[in-house]
């Protein structure tokens, strides 16, 4: 598994939601964007993932449309992860390993990204 691995990305992203619930804090794009604290990736790459958890009903207050330039993300203001975010997190073999590989090095970033 590498760090670039689209379960570890989507694993970051619903974990940092999940956090950012917990603790009543709104998720913001800045976060949680293709190049943010949490991971370096390309746009694309991120549109892409974040297209896959928006239909798979793990997030909601983000929408996507296609433009001539590619997959527009757009936030809302009730940005949060789903009742089936949290249990593909929290109970998926994949999301486990993501867990597993990132180890207490993630939480450390995670704890410094919410605090800001």
């Amino acid at each position: 598994m590498a760090k670039d691995d689209m379960d570890v990305i989507i694993y970051k992203i619903l974990r940092y939601m999940y956090e950012c619930m917990k603790v009543g804090r709104i998720p913001v794009l800045e976060d949680m964007c293709c190049n943010c604290k949490l991971f370096n990736i390309p746009e694309r790459y991120w549109s892409s993932i974040m297209r896959e958890l928006i239909d798979a009903g793990y997030v909601r207050g983000i929408t996507y449309r296609m433009t001539k330039s590619g997959l527009l993300i757009d936030m809302m203001d009730d940005v949060a992860i789903t009742l089936d975010g949290v249990h593909f997190l929290e109970e998926n073999s994949r999301m486990a390993k993501a867990r597993q590989f990132l180890g207490n090095a993630f939480e450390i970033v995670l704890d410094t990204v919410l605090k800001m």
